[in-house]
């Protein structure tokens, strides 16, 4: 792999998968010459990076939106949609949208995630203490 500033932009927004990660941060630990062009990535930014490409890694411009996922996990969408979001989350390998993917899919099976399920039934039984009452 070979490691860019393009790939440390990824790196920095946590748009790689795991086992690149671990590739990026074990070149940047071993290499001088990346840890300091990650460092200066890192103050660019805080300088204000306002480039067209780091605009759209930070905004997720190319991520669809969580309906489209969900049609996307129901097979509602046109063939195009549907292979570019499966390019999206298996090739680019976006973090964000696989998490949101994986919310999706939890969120329709009350056995993926009781301690959740709990939470959510205890939120809703706590707020319904703070509504008003009824006359």
């Amino acid at each position: 792999m070979t490691i860019t500033k393009a790939t440390l932009d990824a790196f920095i927004d946590d748009h790689l998968n795991e086992q690149d990660s671990i590739r990026v941060e074990k070149a940047v630990r071993e290499s001088p010459e990346l840890h300091t062009l990650l460092k200066s990535i890192v103050a660019s930014r805080d300088i204000g990076d306002h480039s067209l490409g780091a605009i759209w890694r930070r905004e997720h411009l190319s991520c669809p939106t969580r309906e489209e996922l969900s049609s996307y996990k129901d097979e509602a969408l046109d063939t195009q949609r549907i292979d570019y979001i499966k390019f999206h989350l298996e090739i680019v390998g976006c973090n964000a949208c696989q998490a949101n993917l994986l919310d999706l899919n939890s969120a329709k099976d009350p056995k993926a995630n009781p301690a959740a399920r709990e939470k959510h039934k205890q939120f809703l039984k706590n707020s319904k203490l703070l509504l008003p009452k009824k006359q």
